[in-house]
């Protein structure tokens, strides 16, 4: 490229940004689309968060290894994902301590027709497993008096002088009501009734031999009228007791070992093979697949050619989001604010990381102690941060991958928790973008498939229209509680995804209902096909932006240019109606002692720079005024945002 401000459109038409939106699972879609793309572009900047960072991060050391088959080996990673064994599962390796827990979330992903177990059956196995003696015993007497108490009542109770009437009366209450409340319990949905017979053969169990042992007489039929309302009783008290006996179990759990799992079932590192009860529980077999963490490092440095791959060693901008709980923002990694030093426990990261990895971090000691580990002290966290570090920093998906801790001398040392940075920004598109962009950054979205469109992938065009955003269909209470969560945390992503000027260069890939997410037992064939939606997703980008002698990039700078021209004018237009108050606000504002930090040379008095500020007012009042023909349907705003 030629150096300087003079360099030619033709020039810049070669390089892309890129940014990846989070998924877990669904994050086999980039590899794919990535070869797509940099069979023509390089890559200056890439972006993403969770599933999407992990993304990022590859295509950044792929880049790095370009010339060593980098993009080759990327690749091929969906064949190493595709080969037999369940290699995605067997990536979420639990420690120890959550072993118990991991079953039951292994069990509950667990299809017949993907890994030909019963989930029910799995999910029965890891419970029973997951609690303690005592609780199986106090369960077990609960479930007992569930399948004998109503056959002990039918046998045990006698109605003396009761009226016929008041018999005949409480068996229609009875034939009339607890039906009603049973096949609200059974399984809905039009493809259900083998499941609610199943379901239902199981439920009426305990009322076998009390239909057996009935007579056509009103005392018996008020016996076993009777017998099936504590048949019901006892069958929710048995459901309440099984809620009473994990919920507590789970709360002693938390509230023991919380902070020492990191708040997750999955480190990322460690020794973890899989016994007897896990595999009956869906942990699938090990076949020398390493943990998540230890994965991304070992093939950041296959893909890069290098040994522990750092920032520093990358030919392109990366930049990953994650989020501090303990503050309740985003940040960007690796971090850019000018503020405190971050400090690391060995101990800490060593639960999280491979050895190696925090190695690389090298052991810059303070006189500060770990809070968590007194006996530790913490080091300064170098700038030049290892690749793998802030990939794990990312990807924390609340509850199943334990999140990173850090430390702040503030001025005593505390713990900020970093945890998946999709709770902030998902689809970090905003990352590189410029009110006048060189080249495109584009963006790999997901997305459910909507009503009525089948499309694999679809890349909305760069048009006048202000429609882009995504509609789903509320129908269900647990719809309407899944689209609150959506919106508070992707309102702002696709938001902006929606302008002129964004949307024609977001492909968006569709992910079936048991595609992606969390499905990380997904069949080969399943696993191929999202690839290659991916596939087909970086093909049309790059289609887009190259054919016609790349007429569709000039496109999309004009559309950028006219959204730039409006907020300029606007900005100008505050110029020329505020320079007075400005100028008058310089001449005689004494700058105040504890703002003096803002300067190198602190000023004495008024601001040193009221010259030079009147003359930006002035040059910003020259912007033509008023409105220019063919200007964009959409007006966005031109603020202030924080940092990231």
């Amino acid at each position: 490229m030629v150096a300087g401000r003079f360099a030619m459109a033709e020039d810049f038409n070669r390089y892309c940004d890129l940014t990846m939106r989070g998924g877990t699972a669904s994050g086999v879609v980039y590899p794919w689309a990535v070869v797509e793309l940099a069979g023509h572009y390089r890559f200056r900047s890439l972006g993403g968060a969770s599933a999407g960072a992990i993304g990022a991060a590859f295509t950044a050391a792929a880049e790095k290894g370009r010339d060593q088959d980098g993009f080759r080996k990327l690749k091929e990673v969906v064949d190493w994902f595709a080969a037999p064994g369940w290699r995605l599962a067997q990536l979420f390796q639990p420690s120890e301590h959550t072993r118990k827990l991991y079953r039951i979330v292994a069990a509950s992903m667990q299809r017949r027709d993907s890994t030909g177990r019963s989930p029910l059956t799995c999910l029965l196995l890891a419970l029973i497993s997951a609690i303690g003696w005592r609780s199986r015993v106090f369960l077990g007497v609960a479930l007992a008096l569930w399948l004998v108490g109503p056959s002990l009542w039918f046998h045990s109770v006698g109605w003396g002088a009761t009226p016929t009437w008041v018999l005949v009366g409480l068996t229609v209450v009875v034939l009339v009501g607890v039906p009603g409340i049973v096949l609200r319990v059974l399984p809905k949905g039009r493809d259900a009734w083998l499941r609610r017979i199943g379901t239902g053969l199981l439920l009426v169990l305990p009322l076998v031999p009390v239909a057996l042992g009935t007579r056509w007489t009103a005392p018996s039929l008020a016996s076993a009228a009777t017998a099936a309302v504590w048949w019901l009783v006892l069958g929710f008290a048995f459901v309440s007791a099984v809620a009473v006996t994990y919920g507590l179990g789970a709360k002693r759990f938390l509230d023991r070992m919380a902070t020492t799992v990191h708040f997750g079932l999955v480190p990322g590192t460690g020794a973890f093979r899989p016994n007897f009860w896990d595999r009956r529980c869906g942990v699938p077999a090990s076949t020398g697949v390493p943990p998540l963490s230890d994965w991304i490092a070992d093939l950041l440095d296959d893909l890069s050619g290098t040994t522990d791959l750092t920032f520093a060693d990358l030919t392109t901008n990366l930049v990953l989001m994650t989020t501090d709980l303990s503050e309740g923002r985003p940040y960007r990694l690796p971090f850019t604010e000018p503020r405190a030093e971050w400090l690391f426990c060995a101990t800490c990261l060593n639960t999280v990381l491979p050895r190696r990895t925090v190695d690389k971090l090298g052991r810059d000691a303070t006189a500060h102690r770990c809070p968590l580990h007194p006996a530790e002290a913490v080091n300064v966290l170098p700038e030049n941060l290892p690749v793998a570090l802030a990939v794990r920093m990312s990807m924390p998906l609340p509850g199943l991958i334990a999140a990173v801790p850090l430390v702040r001398a503030e001025p005593e040392p505390r713990v900020h928790w970093f945890s998946d940075g999709g709770i902030t920004s998902n689809f970090p598109i905003h990352f590189f973008d410029n009110l006048l962009p060189r080249w495109p950054t584009f963006g790999l979205s997901l997305q459910p498939y909507p009503p009525g469109d089948d499309r694999d992938v679809w890349l909305p065009e760069q048009d006048a229209s202000t429609d882009g955003t995504p509609w789903r269909g509320i129908g269900l209470v647990q719809h309407f509680a899944s689209a609150i969560l959506n919106t508070m945390l992707d309102w702002r992503d696709t938001m902006q995804s929606a302008l002129p000027g964004y949307r024609g260069r977001i492909a968006h890939v569709r992910i079936g209902a048991l595609e992606g997410g969390t499905n990380l037992f997904m069949r080969p064939e399943t696993i191929r096909a999202l690839a290659e939606r991916g596939a087909e997703a970086g093909r049309l980008l790059r289609t887009r932006f190259t054919e016609d002698d790349a007429t569709k990039t000039d496109r999309y700078r004009w559309i950028r240019m006219r959204l730039a021209m409006r907020e300029y004018r606007q900005l100008a237009e505050q110029s020329t109606d505020r320079a007075d108050l400005y100028r008058h606000l310089t001449a005689r504002y004494r700058i105040p002692e504890d703002l003096h930090a803002w300067f190198d040379v602190p000023p004495t008095g008024t601001d040193p720079n009221a010259r030079e500020i009147g003359l930006t007012l002035d040059a910003l009042g020259t912007v033509p005024r008023g409105p220019f023909d063919g200007e964009p349907p959409i007006d966005p705003d031109l603020r202030l945002t924080p940092p990231e």
